[in-house]
């Protein structure tokens, strides 16, 4: 990977997010009291914010923590460290690509430069996901079934987006599942696309047949990940208690943003909820981070929990820990690692 293309590339990424991101603020602060809501969030207790962002932090501590599981697993010897700079790089390339595209391939780049096979770090990478989507869905099925228990009422929109985000993420999972578990099964899928794909117009000769190479390495990636898992239950088990723990801090931080503002009266459990509804909506659009998309629906499912300044002020914390605290906080863990290790070359260089 060229060292020069990358840094370009990533500028241009970050300026396309942070122009999204002053539309947001625009959309979001438009007609608004803006010293009201600055000052309803200075006034939010700092114990429950410093509480969210250490249940925020928890986010990529149990990625960094899953992958060095997997790796170590498959013989690697991976430090704390390491794991959460693969954490790291995951998160903060994700977040300025649409569809989170680029994380995983900067995450294989990453492993790559600390020797570790591509193969191995791919296979990491997909368990890694597996494990996340499927505990996820859990939670999801959980959410749906506690809606008219907890009396939710559910905008016509974000109807929409939640039965289409949940669609979305059934398939995927259910997809993840019979081809890491049943190769004839993969085989099946694997032999209709080969012959769907020849027959795509607009679509170069050369580029089918890429596709088609890459879906043969994946479905053997597929595999291997059977075979991890028969051989390392006791670790996949670890790693799947773990993902569940991530999920729950992660989508309890709007809970503790509405301590910090004096709210009382609604349960952990309904802003949960609430949260897991607003990250299915999220699941279709392919923004990076789910930015916009994000917020629209925080500020249509929270409608019943706050009312004028703060609920702007909720919006603004409640995404601010969860989403832009952890993008600032890869960003900058990525610069320092890479500075150090910069810093270390240059000096066995001149030593």
């Amino acid at each position: 990977m060229n060292d020069t293309i990358s840094i370009k590339k990533t500028g241009k990424q970050i300026l396309v997010f942070l122009f999204f991101l002053f539309l947001i603020f625009l959309f979001l602060l438009k007609g608004k009291d803006v010293s009201q809501i600055l000052k309803i969030a200075a006034c939010a207790s700092f114990p429950a914010i410093a509480a969210g962002i250490a249940m925020a932090g928890a986010f990529n501590l149990s990625e960094g923590l899953n992958l060095g599981i997997l790796l170590k697993a498959m013989g690697h010897k991976v430090s704390f460290a390491q794991g959460m700079k693969y954490a790291y790089t995951g998160f903060f390339f994700s977040s300025i690509t649409p569809s989170s595209t680029g994380g995983q391939p900067m995450q294989l780049y990453a492993m790559k430069k600390d020797g570790i096979d591509l193969s191995h770090g791919s296979l990491a990478l997909l368990m890694e996901l597996a494990s996340f989507q499927a505990m996820a869905f859990l939670f999801e099925l959980f959410a749906v079934a506690m809606i008219p228990v907890l009396g939710i009422s559910l905008p016509v929109t974000i109807k929409i987006l939640i039965i289409a985000g949940f669609i979305m993420n059934a398939a995927f999972v259910a997809f993840l599942l019979v081809v890491i578990f049943s190769e004839r099964m993969g085989q099946r899928i694997l032999g209709l696309l080969k012959k769907i794909l020849p027959r795509l117009p607009f679509v170069k000769e050369e580029t089918k047949s890429q596709w088609i190479g890459k879906m043969e390495d994946g479905l053997q990636e597929f595999h291997a990940c059977a075979l991890l898992m028969k051989e390392h239950k006791r670790a996949i088990a670890k790693m799947c208690v773990i993902s569940a723990g991530q999920i729950i801090c992660w989508f309890g931080v709007p809970y503790m943003v509405y301590l910090a503002l004096g709210y009382q009266g609604s349960s952990f459990l309904h802003l949960f909820v609430l949260q897991i509804l607003i990250y299915m909506s999220s699941s279709l659009l392919p923004l990076p981070g789910a930015m916009g998309i994000s917020e629209y629906a925080f500020l249509q499912l929270f409608g019943s929990i706050y009312s004028g300044s703060s609920m702007t002020a909720a919006v603004l914390l409640s995404r601010g820990i969860s989403f832009y605290f952890l993008l600032a906080l890869s960003g900058i863990m990525l610069l320092l690692i890479y500075g150090a290790a910069r810093q270390r070359k240059c000096k066995t260089i001149f030593s």
